[in-house]
């Protein structure tokens, strides 16, 4: 397969794009947490933090277009665990504009080789509320398997939700690495 993105290490100047992914009401909606109201000098704080420390359980990348260089969104990965190698990927927020491209299917093989070749770890998993149905065919996709509907595990817009619990074992991922031919 052949990428058309990149990861790259963010930049403070990253801080107004990512706060303009913050803006998109209906996108929002669909991932896990609440909505927050954040200036952009608290976005920049927040990459600050994530560019000057040296944190070993978590790590965020900008994903960026290869054809125009430019970040289109990010992605993350969170509570590493280096005894057990298990990890928690926290999902893509890519710009809207850049939707339907298969940016993201390319974000998660990328995370997912980042995760299982450099981190060596054993367990990645992911979540993703029930009403997310896109979410969810992404991950099944690149090879993610349902392990639980938990219910009611979320409180946001008035109302609790469902969220699916997914998992992919390093025994697992050749065959996507196959199948994508990655």
């Amino acid at each position: 397969m052949e990428f058309d993105i990149f990861f790259r290490a963010f930049e403070l100047t990253d801080a107004e794009f990512i706060s303009s992914l913050r803006k998109n009401e209906e996108f929002e909606n669909l991932v896990g947490g609440n909505k927050r109201f954040i200036a952009v000098a608290r976005e920049q704080k927040w990459l600050e933090s994530l560019i000057m420390n040296d944190y070993q359980d978590r790590f965020y990348v900008a994903i960026c277009e290869k054809s125009s260089g430019k970040i289109i969104g990010y992605t993350s990965v969170s509570d590493i665990d280096h005894v057990n190698k298990s990890c928690f990927w926290s999902g893509i927020k890519i710009h809207s504009d850049h939707n339907g491209k298969g940016y993201g299917t390319q974000t998660v093989l990328l995370i997912l080789k980042f995760v299982f070749e450099e981190l060596n770890m054993e367990r990645c998993t992911g979540q993703c509320l029930e009403e997310h149905v896109v979410a969810k065919k992404l991950m099944e996709k690149v090879g993610f398997k349902v392990e639980a509907l938990q219910r009611h595990s979320l409180f946001k817009n008035g109302k609790y939700h469902n969220q699916f619990v997914l998992s992919i074992l390093k025994d697992e991922y050749p065959q996507i690495k196959t199948l994508f031919n990655i």
